[in-house]
């Protein structure tokens, strides 16, 4: 390779790693791990939620929290509201990530960009060992809705109804408008959002809260229809956000799941190894 070559190759190095550093600010370095763990937000939220996750997972996963733009350091880009845009600028950004095992998680909204990026990844050939879908409806056509749709007062009622959104938002105009812009956009991306087919390896495991007011329990066994690999699912005591008083039980959850798979994994390659 000459001095040219060579320049250039370092100059792509640098950028993909300047990409993933905005997609995922948050990350914190764990060369000795055996995977990496992408989470994905909820409609409105940021990788602002699995920042803590970093000290309560074990050494052997690196967490990845996901920013999606329009929120925390990319408040000044516009949001996506398809999941193929999104798709199309996240993977060449993560491309650095994927030289060890993946597992996905998402929550609501977050379920479905977990889902797609993990049926991206399987047909690039990269080892996804795990998708975890939290609180929502898997994307088919039957539960595809139209919620950016909603006026304001719509808007109110259905967040407020849901639970999760502070009162402050409510009450001030301007911020009202910031956010409901925001969710728009992501209630847009995540309504029209539907499946095309399943994951032929990647096993789904499925959470939710026992008193979710839009996803109820029996809705999780759903997800089992787009995954030709195992299904499990796990419900939560609380309502559509349990991951934040139930995040000790389910970092558990996590944690006994991936570590299984990864376990599997190395028995089987000892088997193929000796076979």
């Amino acid at each position: 390779m000459n001095d040219s070559a060579l320049l250039s190759h370092a100059a792509a190095t640098s950028k993909a790693r300047d990409s993933s550093a905005t997609w995922t600010p948050f990350r914190k370095p764990r060369p000795q791990a055996a995977i990496r763990l992408l989470c994905f937000p909820h409609a409105g939220g940021a990788a602002l939620a699995y920042r803590g996750w970093n000290e309560l997972l074990p050494d052997f996963i690196e967490v990845c929290p996901i920013q999606l733009p329009g929120r925390g350091n990319r408040a000044y880009e516009t949001p996506f509201t398809s999941v193929s845009a999104m798709l199309n600028a996240l993977l060449p950004a993560i491309a650095p990530l994927l030289d060890r095992p993946i597992a996905l998680f998402g929550h609501s909204m977050g379920a479905a960009l977990a889902f797609a990026t993990a049926q991206a990844l399987e047909q690039r050939g990269v080892t996804v060992t795990r998708l975890f879908t939290s609180g929502r409806r898997p994307p088919l056509a039957a539960y595809s809705n139209a919620l950016h749709r909603k006026n304001d007062a719509e808007l109110t009622a259905y967040l407020r109804d849901l639970g999760g959104t502070p009162d402050m938002v409510f009450e001030d105009a301007d911020l009202m408008e910031m956010v409901f812009r925001l969710l728009r956009a992501d209630f847009e991306l995540n309504g029209q959002y539907v499946a095309q087919h399943s994951l032929r390896t990647v096993p789904i495991s499925a959470l939710g809260g026992s008193h979710d007011p839009v996803v109820p329990t029996e809705a999780l066994s759903d997800w089992s229809l787009l995954t030709q690999a195992g299904f499990d699912s796990t419900v939560f005591e609380g309502g559509h956000f349990f991951l934040q008083p139930q995040e000790a039980k389910v970092i558990r959850h996590l944690t006994d799941r991936i570590k299984a798979d990864l376990v599997n994994a190395n028995m089987h390659q000892r088997l193929a190894r000796h076979g």
